[in-house]
């Protein structure tokens, strides 16, 4: 405990057995000026106490069997808080706590009447706490407003301060936080008995922090094992679809050539392209090769959770923070420490998560839904969408500052129509997956196979190539060849000319099959089969009225 005592005065034997500071000490710990000379200004005289031990002890009592009595960490902090007003008969009580940075952090503001302080009321001395952070000791400032140094500051005067007291909390010599409080009435001067008894509470707050830490700790790793586990189990059957990035196209190789220079980076990555590319596959082939491999990566789709479970699945929440939160559990960000987030249709995310988003990224800390506690997060951010981010930033449905923080480097993965004979390759590998999957020997695809996987326009990508893969070999005779009617995507869209009609009748033909077939395998939505034949939706709009197709009557329709 760090006090100078009064020469002037009568020592008190109390007084006598603390150690003096030097001031050139105290200035090369960055206190303030009136700070310093408020450590060094002598203590009033203790004025008589209404408690009496027995009393005071009581309270020890009470608050040590509050703060013993919880093993959750925000309800710890509140309580501590609460004891240390009541044991001390203090003002307001402040509780910071040690973050990795090195810096004390506010945790918990309290009144005496047990309420909390509102922010614009956190005024306090940094320079005292961080003092005693620093010596590890508690610093005990008495009587400043009482002092003519210090009764024309600003901050003494408004506050009114009598005393301060900052009661640094440790565990096995490191420092956990600082306890702070204050005073400003007469009547409720802090005596060194008082001290006495809050470095003793002090030490017994230090026990039960650690132990809600602790406690805290092991349910965090029982939900990361959780988390770990479904990715594992996820990464073990989706293994074999890294044939996705099997392919010889122009396209396709650019992709392949942009990955390699990003992987071994730590930049945020914008995957981008139509429903079933495989952008998941493109966020897993960056975290498998790169640096973060050996830890988690956790996959999320924005678009499939509403706002308010979005919010708990990414950061976690509290127990008691809403219906159904029976206990504590770490959030998707939590579970990716160290490794990948990969935010799948991050376009579908609102507006308030949006901003909560831009936070983590630019801090690097996340607070759980209903906590008061921040905790800091290290992951790479890999992010993928449908839609045309550009587009929904002028639209003002897209934050443009968190655009600029997820856009750093864009991939754009082909649609598959637009790969070529890549799609050959990648039939042969589902091929075989699925033949060695089944237990099936099966000879291969048949010029007509091959001809129809060519000319489909396939709207739903590599996902709809492997299903029609895996029915094809499931309907497949043992050593046969695979058939173009195994595959249930309907005769080719394409003809032959027949010699009996002109250029432009069989190309008009051609049109108007493929756009009849893209319709049908886009559930007759002109958007996605404008997208998935590569032009507008006023342009398909046009051709079908050229070709008197309706959408209505696609499906009735044979193919061709």
């Amino acid at each position: 405990m760090t006090q100078r005592p009064d020469s002037s005065q009568p020592r008190d034997p109390s007084a006598s057995e603390m150690p003096e500071i030097d001031p050139l000490e105290r200035l090369s710990r960055g206190l303030t000026q009136w700070e310093r000379e408020l450590l060094q200004e002598p203590r009033s005289p203790s004025r008589p106490r209404t408690v009496s031990d027995l009393d005071r002890i009581t309270h020890v009592l009470q608050a040590a069997r509050s703060v013993t009595g919880t093993l959750d960490l925000n309800e710890l902090l509140v309580r501590v808080v609460d004891a240390v007003i009541q044991v001390a008969e203090a003002d307001r009580g402040f509780l910071m706590l040690m973050h990795e940075d090195g810096k004390l952090r506010f945790e918990v503001a309290r009144n005496k009447d047990e309420s909390t302080l509102p922010s614009d009321e956190f005024q306090i001395s940094w320079g005292i706490a961080e003092e005693a952070a620093h010596r590890r000791e508690t610093v005990w400032v008495p009587d400043a407003v009482g002092s003519s140094l210090f009764q024309d500051r600003k901050s003494v005067r408004e506050l009114s301060l009598r005393t301060v007291v900052a009661l640094p909390i440790l565990s096995a010599g490191r420092v956990l936080g600082v306890l702070y409080i204050d005073s400003h009435s007469v009547t409720h001067e802090f005596t060194p008995d008082t001290i006495t008894l809050l470095e003793g509470f002090g030490a017994l707050c230090s026990v039960a922090l650690e132990n809600a830490r602790m406690h805290e700790a092991l349910k965090d790793s029982k939900s990361r094992l959780e988390i770990e586990n479904q990715n594992l189990r996820r990464a073990l059957k989706e293994d074999f679809r890294y044939g996705l990035l099997v392919g010889r196209s122009p396209k396709m190789l650019r992709v392949i050539e942009l990955l390699e220079k990003v992987i071994p980076t730590q930049v945020s990555v914008l995957v981008q392209g139509e429903t079933g590319t495989g952008k998941e596959l493109i966020a897993r082939a960056i975290h498998m090769n790169g640096p973060r491999r050996e830890r988690n990566f956790v996959a999320v789709n924005c678009g499939a959770l509403p706002e308010n479970l979005l919010e708990s699945e990414l950061f976690g929440y509290k127990k008691g923070s809403f219906t159904g939160a029976s206990e504590d559990r770490i959030g998707l960000f939590e579970a990716a420490d160290g490794g990948t987030i990969f935010l799948d249709e991050v376009g579908e995310m609102p507006a308030s998560l949006q901003v909560k988003l831009l936070r983590v990224l630019q801090d690097g800390h996340i607070r759980r839904v209903g906590d008061t506690i921040s905790r800091k997060v290290d992951v790479r951010l890999v992010t993928a969408t449908n839609r045309d981010l550009k587009s929904e930033v002028e639209g003002g449905r897209f934050r443009q500052d968190l655009f600029f923080r997820i856009n750093v480097v864009p991939i754009e993965v082909p649609p598959l129509r637009e790969r070529g004979e890549d799609v050959l390759l990648l039939a042969q590998h589902f091929l075989d997956q699925f033949a060695k999957q089944q237990q099936r020997k099966l000879r291969g695809l048949t010029p007509e196979a091959r001809e129809l996987l060519l000319r489909h326009p396939w709207p739903g990508n590599v996902r709809e190539l492997e299903n029609a893969m895996a029915r094809a070999v499931a309907l497949a005779d043992e050593g046969a060849s695979l058939e173009p009617s195994l595959f249930g995507l309907g005769a080719p869209v394409t003809r032959r000319w027949d010699g009996q009609h002109t250029l432009r009748e069989t190309l008009d033909a051609v049109e108007a099959d493929t756009i009849r077939e893209a319709l049908r395998q886009c559930d007759q939505n002109v958007s996605r089969a404008a997208r998935a034949l590569g032009v507008s939706r006023q342009h398909l709009h046009n051709r079908m009225n050229s070709h008197g197709i309706r959408r209505s009557r696609v499906m009735n329709e044979p193919a061709a």
